[in-house]
């Protein structure tokens, strides 16, 4: 059963970002994670992102003419932070969980999950100010919430809002992986027009994810305080990988998209899927060397997924 879902969500986060094979490596770790949580039937969900992620997780699937590379602007410094109405094929979405409101900070990223209708509604909030009474739902997704300002303090908006005893699956970092993102560190070890090619291709991935990582026995003592008690916890995504997924085809990819783009719709299917077929075998075997999931915390890993209860 495992092995079904790792190799359909592999092909299916795949086929969204080709042109970057390695996220489709990180997602579908981060996916089989956080799918061996316990699941409430219905959530909030605070870091939506474009809702992608969340959908592939939970068995949504999207026809192979489908790509993110569809929907960008190549002449913005965020080339993803655009949505163009009516590009979204019309999908059935899954069943189970019932996500009854997304939160982002992004705009464009709250277009994109309304369209996508995963979501029953999707909000434009900052993290740390969610639009909700005190103490009214009962179990909630953090996922990665991309243009957050305060971790502590987004993390204590979330208790607030959650009923006594209400749950949390949330995805954290441990801060082993500090010294996995290349591009920073690269950039941080040159100058001139150098350093700013490195530390524009990290894009601030570095400084914004570090504030959500902890040493691994720190996490404990900031969720208590923090008012949470630890139901489980898994831990996974190897420091190797990680590096992978820094670098990739990141110097390349506006080429790529406006490569792909600029071909005939067949030209550039029948091109996509040659080059997911390629690249498809070589992920998998990536993913049993370097991301297997790590229950025993024998290795130097990335990731840790919580569900976290309120106290």
């Amino acid at each position: 059963m495992r092995l079904a879902y790792t190799c359909s969500r592999l092909w299916r986060y795949l086929g969204v970002y080709f042109l970057k094979p390695f996220d489709a490596l990180n997602d579908t770790l981060t996916a089989t994670i956080l799918s061996n949580l316990e699941w409430s039937n219905e959530v909030i969900e605070i870091g939506a992102g474009d809702g992608t992620f969340s959908y592939i997780m939970h068995g949504g699937h999207f026809p192979v003419w489908f790509d993110r590379y569809l929907q960008t602007d190549l002449n913005r410094a965020d080339i993803f932070d655009t949505h163009t109405l009516g590009l979204f094929p019309v999908t059935t979405p899954p069943q189970r969980p019932q996500i009854s409101v997304s939160f982002d900070s992004k705009r464009s990223h709250i277009e994109k999950v309304s369209e996508l209708g995963f979501s029953r509604s999707a909000v434009l909030s900052l993290y740390e100010s969610l639009p909700l009474s005190d103490s009214q739902v009962p179990n909630i997704f953090f996922y990665t919430p991309h243009g957050i300002q305060d971790y502590q303090l987004a993390i204590q908006e979330a208790h607030r809002v959650l009923e006594p005893n209400g749950t949390m699956l949330i995805l954290a970092y441990d801060q082993v992986f500090r010294s996995s993102f290349l591009c920073y560190r690269i950039g941080q070890a040159t100058s001139g027009r150098l350093r700013e090619y490195f530390l524009r291709l990290d894009n601030g991935r570095h400084d914004e994810l570090m504030q959500m990582a902890r040493l691994r026995h720190e996490w404990k003592s900031f969720f208590e305080e923090s008012g949470f008690a630890i139901e489980s916890q898994i831990r996974g995504l190897s420091v190797m990988a990680w590096k992978l997924y820094d670098i990739q085809t990141r110097p390349l990819l506006r080429l790529l998209i406006g490569f792909f783009n600029f071909l005939p719709r067949y030209s550039r299917l029948f091109l996509k899927l040659a080059w997911m077929i390629i690249w498809y075998p070589v992920l998998l075997v990536l993913y049993y060397l370097l991301s297997s999931i790590d229950p025993r915390g024998r290795r130097r890993t990335c990731y840790l997924a919580f569900r976290l209860r309120k106290l």
